[in-house]
């Protein structure tokens, strides 16, 4: 099921106080479209434009957006239409005004009859495709006409009834629509052109499922089966724009109609209206009609040519997360070894009668891994490392000792999984300010290992955890290290282990392999003999970008018919960690496996394999992206996911 809008595409210049801002796309029915596609909704255009830079940029804007654009027709010879929304600011107030002629040469790129092919677009939509209009154009109402599919339309505008005879009006709306949203100023026009006496009979005649009508200040009105539902706006926000607002408010509407399953529900208008609410407040407290979803194009005027006829356009290079924290990775985890926090590890009591719970999540849940294997190897003690909600469904009467890993320090469901713990001994490893933690926590200043340092305040920006990931794990190792007086330089270590890495990773991953893991849609990882806190932070990166699914398999658990799912399915593409030493098993699995692997082998045994590797993970997943040409750090989430990541209560 796809939501697609249909019309020409149109273009938005931008001013403040006659000085240009930026241009973006920009009517209706295409707004509507972004919002959806920004909720993550799948979302198709079927339009035109010219074959100009206005038109590109049209294209690019719903691109941008992971809008599907390959039904949008570039016809050669023929400028893209375009509005100039002017704005002018007296007493801290802004006042717009739309044209269609430009302010500085008053010349109008428009043209008039809509262009679009409509044999063609009725021909390549789906039987379950959601149709969104925003005008009744002759062009527009032979797709109308000739498709079953379910339809809604935004119509903010009344002049093109004006010629239209009420019986000609009616004809072009009855039965024709799901979902019509007016504007106040267009359901009285109608009610006053039909000579009717309330917004009810206007729904009684038109006959769609659902009216609704936005009132601005006062409100909205939801019609829906006869009956009326008025809301009132709770409370005035502040408004910079007003453009985009009544796009964005059908946008949420038609989201929550799909999340319900295409049921309407009058119990849930209410809700359906507040969430729209949220979105229009977004929405006016930018510049734009899309100023909430992304910036406005910047462009240069060329001397002696109107902006509205050429200009110059140079995309702005982004900036991909990834590369900016892969880069830092060295300096921050030897900034993290080198903080106060392994003097506080230094002074913790551990003892081999201790029964230890390491907590982590997400990200830091490999770091979480690895120093409950340091403990372990070091006192003999019990030491578990958990997620935050499993530690809610165990005894822990027993617990002598809690480390929590959060890279925040304030995570929530780390917050929530010591509420009710017998231990007072209870610990965090951290980047996040002191101040914060002990204020959400209640955890002790002394018993907080932040590896936060003057030089060292920066923080990663992105999903993906690369510092937050080693460095805990780094800390650890240095403890061990310390402990057995090893002569090892943690330093060299880290940046002999990135050095390595990062030129070893980039030969091993090629484009034909993860053109053939992206085929499959699957890619099995191997842990076990040390490679087990690489493996769960490769899994959980490479789940968290979305980039294709993964199956964790430890090595000796899998002849145990988990190769069936290898064999039967085709599974058959995976990444293989191993210590320096290969055991008798290993290589006969190694053999089993074949050629569809990637190996990738540390030079060191034991625990040393296990933090090298942990290391390697952070490039291999950098070397995919890179491959695949994404930021893996900056997924598009869509508005549902972020509630649960967000989620605040209770864990129980």
């Amino acid at each position: 099921m796809r939501v697609i809008s249909i019309g020409d595409l149109v273009t938005d210049y931008y001013y403040k106080n006659e000085k240009l801002l930026g241009i973006n796309g920009g009517m209706t029915s295409h707004n509507i479209i972004a919002n959806l596609a920004k909720m993550g909704i799948d979302t198709a255009v079927f339009g035109v434009c010219g074959d100009d830079l206005q038109g590109k940029i049209a294209i690019k804007s719903l691109e941008n957006l992971k809008v599907d654009v390959k039904n949008i027709e570039i016809i050669k010879n023929i400028r893209t239409r375009c509005f100039h929304v002017s704005y002018i600011e007296n007493d801290n107030k802004l006042t717009f005004t739309s044209k269609k002629r430009c302010p500085c040469c008053n010349n109008k790129k428009w043209y008039e009859d809509s262009l679009l092919d409509t044999n063609k677009i009725i021909k390549n939509i789906k039987e379950d495709d959601i149709l969104i209009f925003d005008n009744l154009n002759k062009k527009n109402q032979i797709i109308i006409d000739n498709t079953s599919n379910k339809k809604i339309i935004d119509l903010g505008q009344y002049f093109e009834f004006d010629n239209l005879s009420n019986n000609e009006l009616i004809k072009k709306i009855k039965n024709k629509f799901e979902i019509i949203n007016f504007n106040e100023r267009v359901s009285n026009y109608l009610i006053k052109k039909l000579k009717l006496n309330s917004d009810i009979e206007l729904y009684n005649i038109l006959k769609p499922k659902l009216i609704t009508i936005t009132r601005g200040e006062k409100g909205a009105t939801f019609i829906y089966d006869g009956k009326e539902y008025t809301f009132k706006l709770k409370f005035k926000s502040n408004t910079v724009d007003s453009t985009g607002a009544g796009d964005a408010f059908i946008s949420s509407i038609i989201k929550d109609y799909i999340k319900n399953d295409f049921i309407y529900n009058s119990n849930l208008f209410e809700k359906w209206y507040e969430n729209s609410v949220k979105l229009t407040t977004k929405v006016v407290s930018k510049m734009g009609s899309r100023g909430h979803i992304n910036s406005l194009f910047k462009i240069k005027k060329i001397k002696n040519e109107c902006i509205c006829d050429n200009f110059i356009y140079n995309e702005r290079k982004k900036i991909k997360r990834c590369n900016i924290n892969i880069n830092n990775l060295e300096t921050r985890i030897i900034n993290a070894v080198n903080s106060n926090a392994i003097s506080k590890l230094e002074s913790i009591d551990f003892n081999e009668n201790n029964n230890c719970l390491f907590i982590g999540t997400g990200g830091s849940y490999a770091g979480t891994y690895f120093s409950a294997k340091i403990i372990n190897l070091i006192y003999g003690c019990n030491t578990y490392a958990m997620y935050p909600r499993d530690v809610l469904y165990r005894n822990n009467n027993n617990i002598d000792k809690v480390i929590l890993f959060s890279y925040s320090g304030t995570t929530n469901d780390i917050v929530n999984s010591i509420k009710g713990l017998n231990t007072k001994d209870i610990y965090i490893v951290t980047k996040g300010e002191l101040q914060k933690i002990v204020l959400k926590t209640n955890i002790l200043k002394k018993n907080i290992l932040s590896y936060r340092t003057p030089s060292n305040k920066g923080k990663e920006r992105g999903f993906l955890s690369f510092e937050g990931a080693v460095a805990p794990a780094a800390i650890f190792l240095k403890y061990y290290l310390q402990k057995y007086d090893c002569n090892i330089n943690i330093e060299n270590l880290i940046k002999e282990s990135i050095n390595n890495w990062n030129e070893k990773i980039e030969n091993i991953i090629n484009k034909e392999f993860i053109k053939n893991v992206k085929k499959h849609g699957l890619l099995n990882i191997f842990r076990g003999d040390y490679t087990d806190s690489a493996c769960y932070d490769l899994e959980s990166k490479i789940i968290e970008s979305g980039i294709f699914n993964c199956i964790v398999h430890e090595k000796k658990n899998f002849s145990h018919g988990r190769f069936i799912n290898y064999e039967n399915l085709n599974n058959s593409y995976s990444i293989y960690f191993k210590q320096k030493t290969t055991t008798k098993y290993e290589q006969e699995l190694l053999d089993y496996l074949g050629d569809n692997n990637i190996i990738i082998e540390s030079n060191y045994d034991g625990i040393l394999s296990e933090f090298d590797l942990l290391i390697a993970s952070q490039f291999v997943i950098y070397y995919i992206g890179k491959i695949m040409n994404i930021d893996v750090s900056k997924p598009e989430y869509s508005e549902n996911a972020m509630k649960i990541y967000f989620y605040k209560g209770d864990l129980k």
